[in-house]
């Protein structure tokens, strides 16, 4: 199935009202194929994919309660349980911050934007550098809070009043699709971050092979109620230049999950092949094991903040 959009039977291109692309300010919008697809479009003229109505900030902000970060329905919203996985986001963490360091050899001061439980701030800090977290959601900063006594704000980059040239790196994990105006929050990236400084995104990839192929079963489309944008690597790569930063690096990532999560997510794509396994993982017992999974459907992207731009 093709996820990308089609022109519409009309003549006329669709405009609808309370949704500007935040990326060009164009109004004239696509469908999308699919019939579970109808709440998205995209942008006529930049490509951008994000949902018809965009959602005020107090209603996506109810959705990160505690909830979302433990519960049975993982694959429409938030994780089966966040805080049992922190060995997998530990060692995705890790595994993050060489990427990093190969830019930014001696640490310094990170932010880590939608920082969760506060698990890539520990392994940042493990690893020498001087952390702050931030996340929209209370829940998740007061637990970031108990467990390390960290600098750890609840609210967007643009309502912290971050002196200029605050930190030397910032981290956005599967984050940026999240936001109501992403374009705004990079902006305030790019203000906040010396000369020289790095920002590291990572982002689901709607012109992925994997979301080409798979369609309206794409995993990053099941997140209906959390993803408002749909990135590109193009059109990534457009927004980061258009506030102000230079890419240096779009490459997809992936992560450390264990097995039997592999085969739970291996399901929503081949049902009988993810039976199979999954009963070969539970005779086995080695569904605790992890392993790092690249998908090739998330891309990361490094960009650096130019000298001399202010």
């Amino acid at each position: 199935m093709n996820i990308q959009a089609r022109e519409h039977p009309n003549t006329r291109r669709p405009e609808y009202p309370n949704s500007v692309c935040n990326l060009c300010g164009g109004t004239a919008t696509l469908p999308l194929r699919g019939a579970s697809l109808q709440h998205l479009v995209q942008c006529a003229a930049c490509g951008l994919v994000r949902v018809r109505e965009m959602p005020t900030h107090d209603t996506v902000q109810r959705i990160y309660g505690e909830d979302y970060y433990r519960n049975a329905n993982s694959h429409v919203v938030g994780y089966e349980d966040y805080a049992a996985d922190m060995p997998n986001i530990l060692k995705t963490a890790h595994r993050r911050l060489r990427l990093i360091e190969r830019y930014c050899p001696v640490p310094g001061r990170l932010l880590d934007v939608g920082c969760a439980l506060g698990f890539f701030m520990e392994a940042a800090r493990q690893r020498g550098w001087d952390v702050t977290g931030i996340d929209i959601s209370s829940y998740a900063v007061a637990a970031a809070k108990r467990r390390l006594g960290a600098r750890v704000l609840c609210g967007q980059i643009p309502e912290m009043n971050f002196a200029t040239a605050s930190f030397d790196v910032i981290t956005m994990w599967d984050v940026v699709e999240h936001m109501t105006d992403p374009l705004q929050q990079l902006q305030e990236c790019h203000r906040v971050l010396k000369d020289g400084g790095l920002l590291v995104l990572c982002t689901p990839d709607i012109s992925s092979r994997v979301a080409q192929v798979t369609g309206e079963r794409w995993m990053g489309f099941k997140l209906a109620d959390e993803h408002l944008y749909y990135f590109s690597r193009d059109t990534a790569r457009k927004m980061l230049d258009k506030a102000g930063f230079e890419t240096l690096r779009a490459f997809h990532i992936g992560k450390y999950v264990t097995l039997a999560f592999f085969c739970k997510r291996l399901a929503l794509y081949a049902p009988r092949l993810a039976a199979v396994l999954g009963r070969l993982v539970t005779f086995c017992r080695v569904g605790h094991l992890s392993l790092y999974v690249n998908p090739r459907d998330i891309v990361c992207l490094v960009a650096r903040k130019p000298t001399g731009v202010g």
